[in-house]
């Protein structure tokens, strides 16, 4: 049996409780046009959970492969595809190396507000960049490294009553306690600076073609993005 584990593990079930847990799939309008036409396409979803982003994918028309590291998560996205079967295959196996996967086996990769809980981003890229055919691309979502880091916070205008977003230590690269919205999720995250991200893509042969910081709900988040998407090519 594999040593794999996953810092999701324990919080499996609260998690599929919280998110997804009718298996309905992703519904994000960024994610959805950063992807594009998928439909024939082999995505493989990496860091999947229990598969939000891999249903999403599914129901767009591409053949999808979830890998995550929590077998647990893993369960839940298998029980989902019993219900409603979209032909998606589930692995367990570790973003950071991939090593279940071929080499050039997939058109696209999607890694969904996952890379920041990953330790390791070059060797997950690296691994990335070699599933990919060439001329394939990658897609994912992350919490914007700008405005989310190990020293954040809100601070309210007096004046007009505005909130303005705060930030502090972005030089310190490496894990933090990250505070979320859901406190079921793993307390620690891996910061990185947006260079830190662009130059390990690029370093692996992924050219950044797209991005976007799309407007959030709250008033903070409509001041600057609280998220950051991009979608790369393999050359």
């Amino acid at each position: 049996m594999s040593n794999l584990t996953s810092a999701y593990e324990e919080l499996a079930d609260a998690y599929h409780a919280t998110v997804d847990p009718d298996g309905a799939g992703l519904d994000d309008q960024t994610f959805d046009a950063l992807v594009g036409d998928v439909r024939g396409q082999r995505v493989a979803a990496i860091a999947c959970g229990q598969g939000r982003d891999a249903r999403r994918l599914a129901d767009l028309g591409a053949e999808v492969v979830g890998i995550d590291a929590s077998e647990s998560l893993l369960a839940h996205a298998r029980g989902l595809e019993q219900n409603v079967r979209r032909g998606i295959e589930y692995i367990h196996g570790d973003a950071q190396d991939l090593r279940e996967i071929r080499d050039a086996e997939f058109d696209g990769v999607v890694c969904y507000m996952a890379l920041m809980d990953i330790p390791e981003l070059e060797p997950t890229v690296r691994s990335v960049a070699r599933i990919l055919k060439p001329g394939g691309w990658f897609a994912a979502s992350i919490v914007h490294p700008c405005y989310k880091t190990p020293a954040d916070g809100e601070l309210i205008d007096h004046v007009d009553g505005s909130t303005r977003r705060i930030t502090g230590r972005y030089f310190e690269e490496g894990p933090y306690d990250s505070v979320t919205r859901w406190a079921i999720l793993p307390r620690v995250a891996y910061h990185r600076m947006l260079s830190t991200y662009l130059n390990t893509l690029v370093a692996a042969g992924l050219n950044v073609v797209r991005m976007v910081e799309p407007v959030g709900e709250r008033p903070v988040w409509q001041a600057v993005p609280g998220l950051l998407y991009f979608r790369c090519e393999r050359i």
